[in-house]
């Protein structure tokens, strides 16, 4: 637990340090990310998601404008991340993949940012999750359950990876030029995301799964606009948004219950993301834009499930 509030406290001053006070947010999550990561898969799976989600940052920015090049990243996204489920990887991939959705969606730079700045910005990531890496391998062991599996051990074939990574493309293809024409900005994050957190390698896993997610999208939204009262209005969301990222990466490691990792997901994004202000409308607008990615998730389940049971016969059959 000490080691993920120093990854969070250190991802927070590197944005400052920097000089990218917006970016808090998104080198927060990265670190959360890298440390969930690195418990349960170690650390070198942990810094390949670091240096993805670096490469991946200059055109994330530079497509926050551009619903075109916005929509094929994110196709081509979450293709990678259902291909990773080859390995069960995509079980904490996912977690950087909130990273990506913000710098599209809620872009820390100005919508024309100089080269400097975008160098700037891959620093502060590469530097949060390498720092959060080196810190998690060093104090936290790795997940004993999963000490004994091999790195990248097979868990499904190409063919079922294959289609997973086209479920999720095709769900990014229709939420992506939403979120970024209509500039939702931080709403069209959930938009994008949801799909990941409902949609699994096997369809008729995802129907459960959907409720689940969607019970702690309501109880995180509820307990967002609990704290709005509750929180004295000169007190830093930074305290609350830290606890909240502590909890969401307990619960992940320890392999929670999906609804109440959503929950704590839910309550640190927002936290992150939004001030007192702002702090009930956010939370409202999550709600909205989950409850708009839920039925794309379970639309595209519905087509892809008549599929599945058709080939299911051929399988057995051989």
């Amino acid at each position: 637990m000490a080691a993920a509030v120093v990854s969070l406290l250190l991802a927070a001053q590197i944005a400052r340090v920097a000089g990218l006070d917006r970016a808090i947010g998104v080198l927060c999550l990265t670190s959360l990310s890298a440390l969930v990561i690195c418990v349960r898969l170690g650390w070198r799976q942990a810094l390949l998601a670091v240096v993805a989600l670096t490469l991946l940052t200059i055109p994330a920015v530079l497509s926050q404008s551009d619903p075109a090049s916005a929509t094929l990243l994110m196709a081509l996204t979450a293709f990678a991340v259902g291909v990773s489920a080859r390995w069960q990887s995509q079980q904490v991939y996912w977690l950087m993949v909130v990273s990506v959705c913000q710098l599209i969606t809620n872009s820390p730079l100005p919508a024309a940012p100089s080269a400097t700045d975008l160098i700037r910005l891959a620093a502060a990531v590469l530097l949060s999750g390498g720092f959060t890496i080196l810190l998690q391998n060093s104090l936290v062991p790795r997940d004993q359950s999963s000490a004994a599996t091999t790195l990248f051990s097979v868990a499904h074939s190409w063919r079922r990876s294959a289609a997973y990574g086209l479920l999720l493309a095709s769900t990014a293809l229709v939420s992506t030029p939403i979120a970024v024409h209509q500039h939702w900005g931080i709403t069209g994050l959930w938009l994008i995301l949801t799909p990941f957190l409902v949609l699994r390698p096997f369809v008729r896993d995802a129907w459960k799964v959907a409720l689940h997610r969607s019970f702690g999208t309501l109880a995180g939204v509820v307990l967002v606009m609990a704290l709005a009262v509750l929180l004295p209005k000169d007190w830093p969301l930074q305290f609350p948004a830290i606890a909240a990222g502590v909890m969401t990466a307990l619960i992940a490691i320890r392999r929670g219950h999906p609804a109440v990792m959503v929950t704590a997901l839910t309550v640190t994004i927002v936290l992150l993301n939004s001030n007192h202000a702002d702090l009930l409308l956010m939370a409202d607008r999550r709600l909205q834009a989950c409850s708009i990615g839920v039925v794309l998730a379970l639309s595209v389940m519905a087509i892809a499930h008549p599929i599945e049971q058709r080939l299911k016969p051929s399988r057995v059959g051989k």
